[in-house]
């Protein structure tokens, strides 16, 4: 099976400078709860965050990666810096920082970012989510199943099971890593 990453908006309401998350620091932590456990079994840290990122310039700073055969790294990467960091990946600095670790040419990331040349593609992504009524992330087409949220790793066996499909002892990406 490969893997294949799209665009969804985290949160399509925010503004494009971020804003302060809406629920006090106990209601966010009840509600993240799950996540956190699930991560902290599985070795990812997350971190708190109090401010929710517009994560439309990293969707396109991810496009840009694409094209340069690097999005695998740079999406790591990403990831990395927003949960594990709870680093601002609105914020041009913090990706031309996450580029510039990735070995992508960073300022020329920046001047795509600034001519918005790949928002076309993610506005594209973001309709096919609308179409199929995603409502969160992750999210994962399988066949013509959708899971939906963060789930325990069993809920993927059964799907493919549903679906047919022997387990396999890797998974693979659509993208090249680089040599």
């Amino acid at each position: 099976m490969n893997v294949e990453w799209r665009a969804y908006l985290l949160a399509p309401d925010t503004p494009p400078e971020g804003r302060p998350y809406p629920f006090p620091p106990e209601v966010r932590e009840q509600r993240s709860a799950g996540v956190r456990q699930m991560a902290s079994e599985v070795g990812l840290p997350m971190s708190s965050r109090d401010w929710v990122s517009n994560s439309r310039p990293a969707l396109e700073a991810a496009e840009y990666a694409r094209d340069a055969g690097l999005f695998d790294p740079f999406h790591r990467a990403l990831l990395h810096a927003y949960h594990a960091e709870g680093r601002d990946i609105g914020k041009i600095d913090v990706l031309h920082e996450i580029a510039t670790s990735v070995g992508l040419n960073a300022d020329e990331m920046v001047e795509c970012l600034n001519d918005h040349r790949y928002a076309a593609r993610v506005e594209d992504d973001l309709e096919i989510s609308r179409q199929i009524g995603l409502t969160g992330v992750p999210a994962f087409i399988i066949g013509n199943r959708a899971i939906v949220g963060a789930q325990p790793y069993d809920v993927f066996e059964y799907v493919m099971t549903l679906l047919g499909r022997e387990k396999r002892d890797e998974f693979q990406t659509n993208e090249q890593s680089p040599a």
